[in-house]
């Protein structure tokens, strides 16, 4: 009987895992939400609950881009882990009693004098761009920032298992990934042999539909952002 009950609790969990995965769901770190939000783009980040965003909105500030966020038709929005990875990347010299010492950034004024609006607006797009959409192909697409800041969309398929006492359940999802493109788009013809190697940034979130009409995903917190 106990045996009988383990088999039987395994497959609620089973069932649950496929509900919870349903297309109208999307994954967060605090668990899964309703793709859709009563909040604008900006509010939506402002009221996240771990506040994740807090430097990401002082720069939208700074930068007086919140028309812009709320009225953008996708947003790839970077979590503060990446922006203050980005600050660490970023060094400064200083003249200490005569010697030239260089240090990471560690102020909101040092990065605004090392970056510009184009740090947020490489992110935004008058078009929108969802997970369902995207091709596991690269399909480049036009940002805020134009040819300084060169992207292309893409799908990933990646794969979770689920452990039975005899035996594994796999399951395929996909995830959107925003490539910087470093030169040529990586698999095109041509390339220069000095031509780098595009950037991979992953998202942890994607597809929230804020009331602004912005189609919202969140680059992963280790996403190495391109300084502009």
């Amino acid at each position: 009987m106990k045996k009988i009950n383990h088999y039987i609790g395994m497959l609620a969990l089973i069932v649950l895992c496929f509900g919870a995965c349903k297309k109208n769901s999307y994954l967060t770190d605090g668990g899964l939400e309703k793709a859709a939000t009563p909040f604008s783009t900006y509010d939506y980040l402002k009221n996240n609950k771990y506040h994740q965003f807090d430097t990401l909105l002082t720069l939208i500030d700074f930068y007086k881009l919140k028309d812009t966020i709320n009225n953008s038709k996708t947003f790839f929005a970077p979590p503060d882990m990446a922006i203050n990875s980005l600050m660490k990347s970023i060094t400064i010299k200083r003249n200490v009693d005569g010697a030239i010492l260089s240090s990471p950034i560690t102020t909101f004024k040092q990065l605004t004098d090392s970056v510009s609006a184009n740090l947020l607006k490489q992110y935004i797009f008058n078009k929108t761009i969802t997970l369902d959409e995207a091709t596991t192909a690269s399909i480049i697409y036009t940002n805020e920032a134009g040819a300084i800041a060169p992207c292309a969309i893409k799908k990933v398929i990646g794969a979770s298992s689920v452990y039975l006492s005899n035996s594994a359940l796999t399951f395929s999802y996909y995830t959107l990934e925003y490539v910087v493109i470093n030169g040529l788009l990586d698999g095109s013809s041509g390339p220069s042999p000095d031509d780098k190697v595009d950037a991979l940034l992953p998202c942890q979130t994607t597809g929230i539909q804020t009331s602004t009409g912005t189609t919202l995903h969140v680059l992963a917190n280790f996403a190495v952002l391109k300084k502009l």
